[in-house]
């Protein structure tokens, strides 16, 4: 299963991608709109807007670089929320997916924790969950985050999530987000319903961090299931944890 959409194997400059740089950071911004069957089919993945953030130096110029990228970041989000008729006075819930009990998948859930709510306001409009994962709640991620859009009667959904990835140089360098939505858990398997507009009936975006790469991606000595992230996984999950959290706040 393939996570991030550069990765697919395909030429995707002949389907209409197209890579920036910014000119600080090493920051490089892809995008590319899936508006045909035959190119989802190219790709794998489903119709729809996407855009790559790469940044390489991410984690070695502090406070200055996170503001910086998660500035793209947020001007990406505007975008894809406008797209879809999305305003600031629009109802969201913002979706923590992941186990929180194991770091390179709990990127959902720390970002979770630095968005702060006003939940004091006459008419709260974002709402922010963390449904955890079916092995420790026996809950259907799905099934909750559903229930969830209706009872709150929200507008659109934001997720976040753990992604997969073929490269070491890619592990908690990249953003991926999209206005197509994600499966949870679909980096190590595919077994959990998708969360998207058609599946809960609202504009549903995915926001995804890779930071977990399949160690049989590297070598066929390696069993398929081991696992492998950054050394420094748990400081790389706070930098981007606070990077997310500011861009999605600010463009909601």
């Amino acid at each position: 299963m393939v996570d991030l959409i550069d990765e697919c194997g395909q030429d995707l400059k002949s389907l209409g991608y197209e890579n920036t740089f910014s000119g600080k950071f090493s920051l490089s911004v892809g995008r590319l709109e899936v508006d045909t069957s035959e190119k989802a089919k190219a790709v794998g993945f489903d119709k729809g807007s996407y855009i790559i953030y790469n940044c390489p130096l991410l984690h070695g110029f502090g406070r200055e670089c996170f503001e910086y990228v998660s500035g793209e970041v947020c001007k990406g989000l505007k975008r894809l929320l406008k797209k879809h008729g999305l305003t600031k006075k629009s109802r969201i819930l913002v979706v923590g997916l992941g186990n929180p009990q194991i770091l390179a998948d709990a990127i959902g859930g720390r970002v979770l924790e630095k968005i702060e709510l006003d939940v004091f306001r006459k008419e709260i409009r974002v709402f922010k969950f963390a449904p955890n994962i079916f092995a420790n709640t026996g809950i259907n991620s799905f099934d909750v985050v559903h229930m969830l859009a209706i009872w709150l009667d929200v507008d659109g959904v934001i997720v976040i999530d753990a992604l997969g990835t073929d490269s070491p140089s890619r592990l908690t360098t990249s953003i991926q987000i999209n206005d197509v939505g994600m499966t949870p858990a679909s980096a190590v398997n595919n077994l959990g319903k998708k969360l998207c507009a058609s599946s809960l009936g609202v504009p549903c975006f995915s926001v995804g961090v890779p930071t977990m790469l399949l160690a049989g991606k590297i070598s066929p000595e390696v069993p398929e299931s081991m696992i492998l992230t950054p050394k420094d996984i748990r400081e790389e999950l706070e930098n981007l944890s606070k990077i997310l959290a500011l861009a999605i706040t600010a463009a909601i």
